[in-house]
């Protein structure tokens, strides 16, 4: 579903630190794929880890520790990513993460 446009907010941002948090489902397409703008709140470098269950508690994300559903940012960057909505999402510090889905990059 990828969108070529300019990122357009569609819910609430959501803080993800070090304990396992929910994702919000899709409300746009009703297909369960949002798209999320992920800012590291950081100035060193993070890792966040999502899957399906709560249970990614166990897959704390760490550097040097490659892992599935597992994506690293540079210090205060901004990335656009397509998540399955619903998706429970660990960081690496609890300085953490802000998700804000939405529609676009």
């Amino acid at each position: 579903m990828s969108v070529d446009t300019t990122f357009k907010p569609l819910g609430p941002t959501t803080l993800v630190v070090n304990a396992a948090v929910q994702l919000p489902n899709s409300q746009a397409s009703g297909s369960g794929a949002y798209m999320f703008r992920v800012r590291n709140l950081a100035a060193a470098v993070q890792y966040f880890t999502w899957g399906s269950t709560s249970s990614v508690t166990s897959l704390t994300p760490a550097a040097g520790a490659p892992a599935p559903n597992t994506i690293g940012m540079i210090p205060t960057s901004v990335e656009t990513f397509e998540i399955p909505g619903g998706s429970w999402v660990i960081a690496s510090s609890a300085t953490g993460f802000e998700f804000t889905p939405g529609i676009g990059s």
